[in-house]
């Protein structure tokens, strides 16, 4: 019984949304190549004649262009800025944990965005990634390899030697490449693939107009991108991006209404353009932070200044330490002699990550049957509790503008074991700063088929604010970029209100399991605090649930062997009462009350197995101390991931499609033990079949085990762990029992039942109807 409440529970994860079939190769220049796009040419190119300012401004000691000057409004155009130069690319933060960070985020001056943020914590790799890891270099094809873009601090390249990899150097070859053989971006990532963690490798890198020399470089395991190029999500599905794709980075902002005048159709897309895609002027850099600044219009200057919270050397070690968020504070500048008034639009986060897209299962706060996506919106105002706008919906569009008049706490992107949240820096929780917050897919609108996969995030629009003349006005957000750790969480608050907290985001489901759901999380790591595995930690966990309702348990076994002792008779009565449902319920209570069974008794364990199962199940879902946690330790790819299936062989290379669509792309050894051992638990506790109708129930049963095996293929391996260990102590309980445990126990025949008999289940009849031998015969004491 609890098998079959747990598999309907876990229906939805058989049957995940299909994968996404193979399109066209998108139209030219659709797909990102690490190069943002340019504003075009008539909007923001000098006009003929004009010379580009003759001065460079000198950042990180390397030359920067200088701006372009505007190009000339036409009569009734706004008067647009220019773009500054070509897209450059910087990193805050490191890798190295010991450089006092807990992130390395690559900032492109295309919209002055960031694009990719990577976790440093060794906890936190890309559970899907096993090769090799050179770091995020944005390579760039020229005519003799591969031009690099940018190094962040701490990973491989930086610490190639005997000289590091740095920003324009060019790598020519990798390995023993034979002559003549040229290098690109697409070859060398091919290259990579076929690499391991912990491995050395060889390239030949040209600085400058030096001869190319060998560094030596040793390859880490990736990390994980919590904010990356939607492209690279695409590609980990293995499915090409629609026709008109364009990547997007996170934090982007625009301006759609100044000085009290909405812009124009024209104005506001020349001006989107130019804020989105146009390159801001790198002004600042170091490895703690980044500014950038852009002229859109006469007279108003936009600076957005990027600060990565630093962690205490002392503080390292503490992983509740809130050290995972970058700070972004918007500057507004008015060079004019009149006040200026504008409202400025800000989009969050995008680009969360797609791990366990075939696998992963996220609980829906409000649309509780038909599951949530991987990559929800949670929104919170003043005086409300948390609200979660669910992929699907956001694509079907069921969501409006929220928080007309009402103060914003937070709002962020929710994945299943992170997050990433903008938190606006006030000094009190109902100042209002925002006319609407609104949940928005990113860039084209998926199929409503494939939903679950959206690339969500949400869109602030400020109220109009007013820049004194000559003065500035500055607002700031903390950008939370990390895991779900209840701890953690909560010292991120809105406007310093404990109440306010981002630990609210965590959620476990409905009252009854998320109690329990806490109670096996406690237990748990507990149990991890002593033997420093979740895999054993599981176990012992099974070992106390079990041994704690080990004497109802063994209660319940014991009446499952009594009934199947008395299988024969009760199929007599059936048979004799088979018109007369009164006489056979009688009859049937008789026999029950003869023998002292309560056949409702073997319920009352299920139902107290049944909010464990639905605890665990919940916290492998939402803990992600258990996401990656590895049963045999991380260098072992089998089982890696407690909280996903245990993947023991990537068969997706020649299984058919439609197969992998509901099995995934790994063969699993878990369940298929897991649903074995319900096997062999069904056929110990069953009797043998007495009659053709006994018989096909028995087979139903097994065939709908195998049924749930099937549902059971995708669930985390944590779980079977769970299952295996539970089945396989209820075997030793049965055999416990004394093997003379039926035949004694149940002699004596109902009322009604024929006597003695043999053959009828009477006093003269074995446990299986057959007559008993003279010896084993017992003789009634007459009365």
């Amino acid at each position: 019984m609890l098998l079959v409440v747990a598999a309907m529970m876990l229906f939805s994860s058989l049957f995940p949304v299909p994968e996404q079939p193979k399109q066209p190769a998108p139209a030219a220049g659709a797909k990102d190549d690490g190069k943002a796009a340019q504003v075009a040419d008539n909007d923001v190119q000098p006009q003929p004649g004009e010379q580009p300012p003759a001065g460079e401004q000198q950042v990180d000691g390397q030359p920067q262009p200088g701006a372009q000057p505007p190009a000339i409004a036409k009569p009734g155009e706004l008067q647009i800025g220019a773009s500054a130069g070509e897209t450059q690319f910087v990193t805050i933060g490191s890798l190295n944990r010991d450089d006092g960070y807990r992130m390395l985020v690559t900032l492109t001056s295309s919209g002055a965005a960031v694009r990719r943020a990577e976790l440093s914590s060794p906890r936190f790799t890309d559970q899907h990634d096993w090769s090799g890891y050179l770091g995020e270099l944005e390579l760039k094809d020229v005519p003799d390899g591969v031009e690099v873009q940018v190094v962040g601090a701490g990973t491989p390249a930086a610490l190639a030697h005997p000289a590091p990899i740095v920003v324009g150097d060019v790598i020519v070859a990798i390995g023993d490449a034979k002559p003549g053989e040229k290098l690109t971006s697409k070859s060398l990532q091919a290259a990579l693939e076929k690499t391991q963690p912990r491995r050395e490798i060889t390239l030949q890198v040209r600085s400058g107009a030096n001869a190319p020399q060998a560094r030596t470089v040793r390859l880490a395991r990736r990390p994980l991108s919590l904010l990356r190029p939607e492209i690279e999500n695409y590609e980990l599905r293995d499915v090409a991006p629609p026709a008109d794709f364009v990547d997007r980075p996170s934090l982007l902002m625009t301006l759609p209404q100044l000085n009290g005048k909405p812009l124009s159709k024209a104005n506001a897309k020349r001006l989107t353009k130019l804020l989105e895609t146009g390159n801001w002027q790198l002004t600042a850099h170091d490895q703690k932070s980044a500014t950038f600044s852009l002229t859109p219009v006469p007279n108003l200057t936009i600076i957005k200044h990027y600060t990565l919270a630093p962690v205490p050397t002392e503080k390292r070690d503490d992983p509740n330490y809130p050290g995972y968020h970058v700070q972004l504070d918007v500057e507004f500048q008015n060079t004019a002699e009149e006040p200026q008034s504008l409202v400025y639009q800000m989009e969050g986060p995008t680009g969360m990550p797609l791990e366990g897209w075939w696998y992963a299962h996220k609980i829906s706060r409000h649309r509780w049957f038909k599951g949530a996506g991987l990559r929800d919106i949670v929104v919170r105002f003043d005086g409300n509790q948390v609200t979660q706008l669910d992929c699907p919906a956001i694509v079907a569009g069921d969501y409006g503008p929220m928080g007309q008049g009402e103060a914003l706490a937070y709002a962020g992107v929710d994945g299943q074991y992170f997050a990433s949240v903008m938190v606006p820096v006030r000094k009190a929780l109902d100042d209002v700063w925002f006319e609407t917050v609104e949940a928005i897919v990113v860039g084209s609108k998926p199929d409503a088929r494939y939903a679950t996969f959206a690339n969500t995030s949400c869109r602030l629009t400020r109220l109009p604010i007013k820049v004194p003349a000559g003065g500035t006005h500055a607002e700031s957000y903390q950008v939370f970029i990390g895991p779900k750790r209840p701890d953690l969480l909560a010292q991120y608050m809105a406007a310093n209100d404990p109440n306010y907290s981002l630990s609210d985001i965590v959620y476990y489901g409905l009252a009854l399991f998320a109690a329990v759901a806490r109670a096996m999380l406690a237990i748990l790591h507990f149990f991890y605090g002593i033997v420093g595995n979740y895999g054993i930690a599981i176990i012992m966990l099974t070992v106390l649930v079990r041994g704690a309702m080990f004497p109802l348990s063994y209660k319940q076994t014991k009446s499952m062997a009594r009934m199947q002792a008395l299988k024969p008779e009760m199929d007599r009565i059936n048979e004799q009462y088979k018109t007369d449902m009164q006489k056979r319920s009688q009859a049937m209570q008789d026999l029950y009350r003869k023998h002292q069974i309560n056949p409702l008794a073997g319920c009352l364990p299920v139902f107290l197995q049944l909010p464990i199962f639905m605890g665990l199940y919940r916290s492998l879902m939402v803990d992600v101390e258990l996401r990656q946690s590895p049963l045999f330790g991380q260098s072992v790819p089998w089982c890696s991931d407690l909280a996903a299936p245990d993947m023991l062989w990537n068969w997706s290379s020649f299984m058919p499609p439609f197969i992998e669509s509901f099995l995934g792309p790994y063969l699993n050894i878990l369940p298929l033990i897991t649903v074995a051992l319900f096997l062999v638990t069904q056929k110990m506790s069953m009797p043998a079949p007495t009659n053709e109708q006994a018989a096909m129930q028995q087979k139903m049963m097994k065939y709908m085990t195998i049924f749930i095996g099937f549902m059971f293929y995708k669930v985390a391996s944590g779980l079977c762990l769970y299952f295996i260990a539970s089945s396989l102590w209820g075997i030793a309980e049965r055999k416990l029992l004394p093997k003379t445990q039926t035949a004694d126990s149940t002699a004596g025949g109902a009322p009604g039942s024929g006597g003695g008999r043999p053959g009828n289940g009477g006093p003269k009849s074995g446990p299986n109807g057959k007559p008993r031998s003279k010896k084993s015969r017992k003789v009634r004491p007459k009365k």
